[in-house]
């Protein structure tokens, strides 16, 4: 069995297609952000709740493109199989603190 080298490894991946799975796990990132900010502005959550809260949930996403979208094979999809876990998780983080706080603050404006 002959070996690859990573010259002709690299050349396996379409830059095009990298760049759309990227683009898809940045949306469903975002989009699952925004719910789950919104769910911990109507919980009430507050403080490091709220950031457990966001951890937990971007876990489970990660598990779920992980076993979802990439049937347990990310390599195929991405030039690192760490990606699905790791990518636009922080950027997530924005839009989650952004519909936290928005929903919290209508919820309970008077508590």
């Amino acid at each position: 069995m002959a070996t690859r080298s990573p010259q002709n490894q690299a050349s396996l991946y379409v830059p095009e297609n990298i760049a759309h799975n990227v683009k898809t796990i940045t949306f469903i990132r975002s989009s699952m952000s925004a719910i789950t900010g919104s769910a911990a502005g109507i919980l009430g959550l507050t403080g490091y709740f709220g950031f457990i809260f966001y951890g937990i949930t971007a876990l489970f996403t990660s598990f779920l493109i992980w076993a979802l979208k990439t049937q347990a094979k990310p390599g195929i999809y991405f030039r690192s199989g760490t990606d699905v876990w790791t990518e636009g998780v922080f950027g997530g983080l924005f839009s989650y603190v952004l519909f936290w706080t928005l929903l919290y603050g209508i919820v309970h404006v008077y508590d």
